[in-house]
Order: structure tokens, then C-alpha cells, then sequence
């Protein structure tokens, strides 16, 4: 495992307070963070199994997951 990096952070303490956003819902709370680190962290958590992305028509969703390594990430 590596380096938990901030922009992880911020959005693992999102999700853990929601448990599941929009992308752009994350955009707009974490304004810290540019679009590309949301979606490139996003990206990591979610290949790790830290999160679920799913997909929901054209939008994606991420998921809190409180057992690591239980979701599969959905591709497009």
C-alpha cells in the first residue's frame, strides 16, 4: 500500500459523513482540489477497492465501503 496522499483524505472523509456522491457533488465540496485530482483520486481508490465508482445512466457515483476490497470497480 502507499501514501495515503491528502486529496485522499479529503474525499475518504467525504464519503465516510455521506457515503455516496455524485462526482460533481465532489467537485463542489472539495474545492481545494482541481477536477483532475478528483478524478485521478477517485480513479486510485476505486482500483484499490477503498470506493465504489458506479455508474448511474451518464453520471458516476462513488460509494463510501466501510470492508475494503469487497466492490468492484464499473467501467464505461
Amino acid at each position: 500500500m502507499g501514501t495515503i496522499t491528502s486529496s485522499e483524505t479529503i474525499i475518504l472523509d467525504l464519503l465516510r459523513l455521506r457515503k455516496s456522491l455524485r462526482m460533481e457533488q465532489v467537485i463542489e465540496l472539495a474545492p481545494e482540489l482541481t477536477w483532475n485530482q478528483v478524478f485521478t483520486t477517485i480513479d486510485s481508490l476505486s482500483r484499490r477497492g477503498e470506493i465504489a465508482l458506479l455508474r448511474r445512466g451518464f453520471e458516476y457515483e462513488v460509494a463510501w465501503l466501510p470492508v475494503r476490497g469487497q466492490a468492484v470497480a464499473c467501467s464505461a
